[in-house]
């Protein structure tokens, strides 16, 4: 059994629990502007990524199945590439949530993608970004999570980890 399998698993839950408090908060898509949804659902603050700053350097990562290739940030921490059936995950460490979603923001349209989502969410201590995509027959959905619940992802740790799931659209 692959050693990161359980580790995936455990990442997958603790973003779902932050794409959950997303959905009812209503995120916003990747043209809106920063915006509060507190009110909507107590405790949960979502808000677009930020838009300034240095560009952050990109590589492809040559992905397991038919993808081909995906971009990552250049100074990531790639812990499992692994495919399913048709889907692919990816999952890297050391790349704070904000940075992940401003990497997407651009990256993405780069490499021929339309980002459908891409907000960061909190609640409490946990802060997350959500970016959904398709393009090229494909959809995604990647989640940053500034802290792991649960067990740490050995190679990882538990801080600053994002997972990425691409199948056909």
């Amino acid at each position: 059994m692959n050693k990161y399998r359980s580790a995936v698993l455990a990442l997958a839950v603790g973003a779902a629990s932050l794409t959950v408090a997303a959905c009812s908060a209503g995120t916003p898509a990747a043209s809106s502007t920063a915006s509060s949804s507190a009110a909507a659902s107590p405790g949960i603050t979502s808000y677009a990524p930020p838009t300034t700053g240095a560009p952050i350097p990109s590589q492809m990562l040559t992905v397991k199945g038919t993808l081909g290739s995906f971009p990552v940030p250049a100074a990531a921490k790639v812990g499992e590439n692994i495919s399913g059936g048709q889907s692919v995950i990816i999952v890297f460490g050391s790349i704070a949530p904000p940075d992940v979603a401003r990497f997407y923001a651009t990256a993405l349209p780069q490499a021929g993608y339309t980002v459908t989502t891409n907000s960061l969410v909190s609640q409490g201590g946990q802060n997350g970004a959500i970016i959904m995509f398709n393009g090229h027959g494909y959809k995604g959905n990647i989640e940053a999570v500034n802290q792991v619940v649960g067990p740490n992802i050995s190679g990882l740790g538990g801080q600053n980890v994002t997972t990425i799931v691409i199948s056909p659209s």
